[in-house]
């Protein structure tokens, strides 16, 4: 039989706590605090009668709010509480499960209560402080790729506008070669108005490419800037918006590879990353980042666990004659270490790998499963696989 609880339905700022005894046996009504410490030492205080008139521990339970319970949980840790976190959802198919579903902030703090007495729920475990910074680098590091997918459009943009056509003379527009020039000649015209040489001289200075493929590339650039014709005028507010464009995109790409360094550094100091960076087709990128939204692999006690953090686990419906029909997959867990599964396995097929997934795709294929329901498979497969390496201590072979 499970003993007392402290159940709170988590809000931005503020939460309702109440505490309990049993299923539907509260202790205290539900009450309101604010996220600071004034209000965060009601729940201590509420702890400590608990223990002084029962004689008994209590456990915490609330919800995970992506971001508004981080400042109650850190509390909850530097106090040594116990404490249980939730998905939302689950709460919601017990609040559900009524016939009369009503949803208040009062009453949902005994909704997250019937959670704890109903539910085989599991004590939180703190993580180490060197997981928790890796994942925050790893989600960082999301953050900025989105920021320069936004600054490329923008380049694209702008760049059609300025220079039509110029994405057919050259294939890599955010190599240092282009992006050099194109702040230095942000408008066609200004080509037209320089020599040959002078171009040629210029990319040269400022480029690691020799005298010869500099002046090559200048007399490619000078024929298309002869018949190019811009959508504005070299005065246009768009070539002052272009320099700041370019200018912008460039500190993006160096400050995310800085970032993306740090992060294979530090996750080469622990000590599952060379059991996953020996995978073949994943590289050390994606062995980083892997390791960041798995974080410390002893938490799962089992490979099903895993599993099913990671969302692979496909969903199986049974009904009368109908037996065990494996459905599409539950999608109920890490989006980001799925969509980095989902990474490495289209890299392994695409290169071609000797291993041991890109045989389980074949087969799979061969057996007449869809190309993506495969693909998804062989995801399943390879973070089993990453759970037996990291387990066991060992690299793959």
């Amino acid at each position: 039989m499970k003993g007392f609880c402290i159940s709170l339905d988590v809000s931005k700022g503020s939460s309702f706590y109440q505490g309990f005894k049993g299923l539907d046996e509260p202790i205290t009504k539900p009450k309101k605090i604010e996220h600071n410490l004034e209000g965060f030492k009601e729940l201590l205080n509420l702890k400590e009668k608990i223990k002084k008139q029962y004689n008994e521990d209590c456990v915490v339970i609330f919800e995970s709010t992506g971001i508004y319970h981080k400042p109650l949980q850190t509390y909850l840790d530097e106090h040594d509480f116990k404490y249980t976190i939730i998905s939302p959802l689950l709460s919601a198919k017990v609040r559900k499960s009524d016939i009369r579903g009503t949803k208040t902030d009062a009453k949902d703090c005994a909704s997250i209560a019937k959670v704890f007495y109903l539910k085989e729920l599991r004590i939180y475990t703190k993580i180490d402080e060197i997981y928790a910074d890796l994942k925050e680098k790893s989600r960082y590091y999301d953050f900025l790729v989105d920021e320069m997918k936004r600054w490329k459009i923008e380049f694209r943009r702008l760049l059609d506008i300025i220079y039509p056509g110029f994405d057919r003379v050259y294939d890599d527009l955010y190599g240092d070669f282009i992006q050099t020039f194109l702040l230095e000649y942000s408008h066609p015209e200004m080509i037209r108005k320089r020599r040959l040489d002078t171009i040629a001289k210029f990319l040269e200075k400022h480029t690691c490419h020799k005298e010869a493929y500099c002046i090559r590339q200048a007399q490619i650039i000078k024929e298309y800037a002869e018949n190019c014709a811009s959508g504005c005028s070299s005065k246009s507010y768009l070539v002052n918006q272009f320099d700041t464009v370019i200018h912008n995109l460039n500190a993006q790409i160096k400050h995310l590879q800085i970032v993306l360094e740090e992060i294979i550094e530090l996750a080469k100091t622990l000590p599952n990353y060379d059991s996953i960076a020996s995978i073949p087709g994943i590289g050390e990128n994606l062995a980083a980042r892997i390791l960041a939204e798995i974080g410390d692999i002893s938490r799962f006690n089992n490979v099903s666990q895993l599993v099913a953090f990671s969302g692979v686990d496909p969903q199986i419906y049974q009904s009368g004659q109908v037996s065990c029909l494996h459905l599409r997959i539950s999608k109920k867990g890490n989006k980001k270490l799925r969509c980095l599964l989902y990474l490495a396995v289209t890299c392994m097929i695409k290169t071609s790998r000797d291993t041991s997934i890109v045989d389980f795709y074949k087969k799979k294929k061969a057996d007449g499963l869809a190309s993506k329901s495969a693909l998804v498979a062989s995801m399943n497969k390879l973070i089993r696989i990453i759970y037996s390496l990291c387990k066991n201590g060992c690299l793959f072979e």
